[in-house]
């Protein structure tokens, strides 16, 4: 499974392997005289309602992403018109991690497969404007269950004293609400449920921690209206006392039968399940608390 790419290093690539696509007028890789580029974040990009996360870099690939620069996103589809957008929304600036930059996100419709393209119009605090374009593959569908779809019924690991959490979870202030039952627990019992696919000790995006830490934050005052389950995407295994993933012949972490059942293409992952089985919400990578209330009321219990 690959993991969700916040780094600059990785965004470069990205809009690297984008220039291989077919020229467009005004569109990359012909055009590339832009003040700022726009990197679409999210792997899982679909035909649909979309939560997409973007970084903004500029000339010299260093993100400008911040809460004082308002972003504008307009979307087209190239197939169609290269000169009027389909939709046009405000970017969301969302922190990440301590030290590190911010994304933007977008809640984004896509009406069919193929090639679209952004333009992000960011405002400077002189009022000047500053443009750019990038090219991006809508799929036809996603590997994670689509909102509305059935959730998975896994068998995810369970814990009941510290000891025992210690050897599936690698957080280290873990909260133990967190691993009192399985996804398949919940499911079977019509709860509600939180599904966090997290890996504080070796998430290489080094937002996992944090995404954890922000949904035990939101989690108190819903407790017992709906479980919380965190899930370690990988393999682990104990070697004098610590954990360490389970690596297969290429060293790479090899992912835990849930991870792929729900078709994870990153971590962290967050899913919002309602009482009746059927996926409410997801989110790819960092979240917000606003968007975790908003998900978490829509499913949880009366108080």
């Amino acid at each position: 499974m690959s993991r969700i790419v916040t780094s600059l290093f990785a965004a470069v690539l990205f809009a690297t392997a984008v220039a291989c696509q077919a020229a467009d007028p005004g569109w990359p890789p012909e055009h590339t005289n832009f003040d700022l580029v726009p990197v679409p974040i999210s792997t899982e990009i679909v035909v649909g309602s979309n939560r997409m996360l973007f970084n903004i870099l500029d000339k010299q690939n260093q993100s400008i992403a911040s809460p004082d620069r308002p972003v504008e996103l307009r979307f087209y589809d190239l197939t169609t018109s290269k000169t009027t957008p389909v939709s046009t929304t405000a970017g969301t600036y969302t922190p990440t991690a301590e030290g590190r930059p911010g994304l933007y996100r977008a809640q984004v419709d896509f009406s069919m497969a193929g090639d679209w393209g952004v333009e992000a119009i960011s405002t400077e605090s002189d009022g000047t404007k500053r443009t750019g374009r990038f090219v991006f593959d809508v799929l036809e569908q996603g590997t994670t269950p689509a909102i509305g779809a059935p959730a998975i019924a896994s068998d995810t690991p369970t814990a009941s004293t510290p000891d025992e959490i210690a050897q599936i979870a690698t957080d280290d202030d873990p909260d133990p609400d967190f691993y009192k039952v399985s996804v398949a627990d919940a499911m079977a019992a019509h709860e509600p449920f939180a599904l966090v696919f997290a890996t504080p000790a070796f998430c290489t995006s080094q937002v996992c921690g944090p995404t954890l830490d922000l949904v035990k934050s939101v989690a108190a005052p819903f407790k017992g209206r709906m479980d919380f389950i965190n899930v370690e995407p990988y393999e682990l295994e104990s070697d004098g006392g610590s954990l360490h993933p389970v690596l297969d012949e290429n060293n790479l972490p090899v992912s835990v039968p849930a991870t792929n059942e729900w078709g994870l293409p990153t971590e962290p992952y967050i899913f919002v399940v309602g009482a009746d089985g059927l996926v409410k919400a997801k989110f790819e990578g960092i979240a917000s608390q606003d968007e975790l209330v908003a998900a978490f009321e829509e499913v949880a219990r009366p108080a």
